[in-house]
């Protein structure tokens, strides 16, 4: 029994002595992941050994202490441009291809010309590559040998694992980028000033802001891009940069392209100011609004993808949500495409006079959800897109012409020859005004009312605004009244007589004065154009105008 304890002992002394002699094997480099691991995993502190780690690189005449000093520099390179390999992702088979077809392994895209290739049965970092990793440390170096020659307290001085001079080094980059910034708005302010002179427009004044401070970011994150391998930082400080280089670019084109939505702007202002539509002046705003939102949408994606993160699953996440909002929004969404509607349709324009539904008012502003509508009490109406694309929109604004359709009652004394003379005094009225269409009108006795023999007239006027409109048929009704008083007829209203037959004697009428044919006659000339008694600007009682759009210094006309 005490032989076999003392055997079984010997066994494991001897099994441990051996173990403890052999050590720990060398690297297989029988898979892309073996020749990529053995690099970095061999020169942990814990478990360094540089022969391991230069195992599966080409030997092709090259010494052991080039291979071991290849070996580091493999990883400084990496670690400088933040090169963080994800093994997980290296393929651990030996007959690996790419899609290609060829036996070839890139460990990280940073760094795409440095591959892992087979050669035999063997995975290796290619001769290529090493070569390649030569001329990248060796650029690498600049800021390093300038700190060689620093005083110790910018070398020995750490902060989580970055020293002094790295921290200087990195805020000096920086520096480069604002003094970049200063120098491209003064070249680009100069250039743009003398082009917008030449072409006497404003909007290429804006393209200083577009390029400015775009452009300074750019080129600090070139800079930085640059700058930030020579500093050989830790793996996870140039991981960092990396990723802040890619985000500082992402935003930096975001950016110009979201103030290139504001130089788009101001150039479609200009030309929608050149036309009669007034509905593109309420499109711009809008557009421009529309295009800067897509614009930072699709910047943050951009920003999510350069951070790494899923957004793939992101948007199957968001489609999902999407679909929910989209049912609980259908309204909305019913009103965005009713304003597209109105815009593509133009069934009016902003400033224009419009009845929907019974409201009356002038169009404000056209929204995505929304119009505004401006009533004549001042109050605001606001009518949803998506009734408003289906309803019957009554637009008084597109009128060509301004009608007026009145009936005139005259009082039953009036004679046949007072009536001839009064319908065609009011064509000579309307043919008088400035303003009314000449060929378009209708003046006719057009029957006997309960209480006036009634004359009808039609006429148009061809006016821009409601207040011309209103000002000329003032104008034309007061015509109509002289008309009527010289003329010798009179305005009749609902009247009842009685009369009484018993009692005393009527009493005597006061009628107006008789007049000859004639004499008719020439009052309807005098009515006409270039008449003595016209007045198709309406008889001014004083030297001061109160109306609208006339001017003051018309001065004083004696009626007649």
């Amino acid at each position: 029994m005490r032989r076999a304890v003392r055997l079984l002992l010997f066994v494991v002394v001897l099994a441990s002595a051996a173990f403890a002699w052999a050590g720990p094997k060398p690297p297989a480099c029988e898979t892309p992941r073996d020749a990529a691991d053995s690099v970095f995993i061999w020169q942990r502190p814990s478990r360094a050994n540089l022969d391991f780690a230069s195992a599966c690189l080409d030997k092709k005449g090259r010494s052991r202490e080039q291979l071991r000093e290849l070996a580091v520099r493999i990883k400084l390179v990496y670690d400088a441009y933040g090169a963080r390999i994800p093994m997980d992702k290296v393929p651990d088979t030996a007959d690996h291809e790419d899609a290609d077809g060829n036996a070839r392994v890139i460990p990280h895209q940073l760094l795409h010309d440095v591959t892992i290739e087979k050669t035999g049965k063997r995975w290796q970092w290619t001769s290529e590559s090493l070569t390649r990793v030569n001329d990248l440390y060796a650029s690498a170096g600049t800021f390093v040998k300038v700190a060689a020659d620093l005083p110790p307290l910018f070398r020995d001085v750490v902060f989580f694992g970055v020293a002094l001079w790295q921290y200087l080094a990195l805020l000096f980059l920086v520096g480069l980028g604002l003094l970049a910034r200063k120098l491209i708005a003064a070249v680009v302010a100069s250039r743009i000033k003398v082009v917008a002179e030449r072409l006497g427009q404003r909007w290429p004044t804006k393209i200083v802001d577009v390029i400015a401070s775009p452009g300074a970011l750019l080129v600090t994150a070139v800079i930085l891009r640059v700058g930030y391998p020579q500093l050989v930082l830790p793996v996870a400080w140039s991981a960092a940069l990396a990723s802040t280089v890619r985000v500082l670019v992402t935003i930096a084109l975001v950016w110009a392209a979201y103030l290139c939505v504001d130089l788009l702007a101001a150039k479609l202002t200009e030309r929608a100011a050149k036309t009669d539509s007034k509905l593109d002046d309420q499109l711009v705003p809008l557009l421009r609004k529309t295009l800067k939102v897509v614009v930072c949408i699709i910047g943050a994606l951009v920003v999510m993808q350069n951070l790494e993160f899923d957004v793939t699953t992101l948007f199957a996440s968001v489609s999902i949500g999407g679909l929910a909002v989209g049912l609980a929004a259908r309204d909305t969404l019913a009103n965005l495409f009713g304003s597209i509607s109105i815009f593509v349709d133009s069934p009016f324009q902003i400033g224009d006079w419009i009845n929907v539904d019974g409201t009356d008012g002038t169009v404000e502003e056209v929204g995505f959800r929304s119009t505004r509508i401006r009533t004549f009490y001042n109050s605001v109406v606001v009518v949803p897109n998506a009734h408003l694309a289906n309803a019957k929109i009554d637009n008084y604004g597109l009128r060509q012409l301004k009608r007026c359709f009145v009936t005139l009652g005259l009082s039953y004394d009036t004679t046949p020859e007072q009536m001839q003379a009064f319908v065609e005094g009011c064509r000579a009225v309307i043919q008088s005004n400035p303003l009314t269409v000449k060929d378009r009108y209708e003046v006719h006795m057009s029957g006997f009312g309960d209480s006036a023999m009634e004359v009808m007239l039609y006429f148009f006027f061809e006016c821009d605004t409601w207040t011309d409109e209103l000002r000329e048929r003032h104008n034309v009704f007061l015509e109509l009244m002289r008309l009527a008083r010289d003329v010798g007829v009179s305005f009749a209203f609902p009247t009842q007589s009685l009369h009484i037959e018993s009692m005393v004697p009527p009493a005597e009428k006061r009628l107006p004065p008789t007049r000859t044919v004639e004499q008719l006659g020439e009052i309807v000339d005098a009515y006409g154009p270039g008449g003595d008694r016209a007045r198709p600007e309406g008889p001014q009682i004083t030297t001061s105008q109160y109306v609208p759009g006339v001017p003051a210094d018309r001065g004083s006309e004696d009626d007649g």
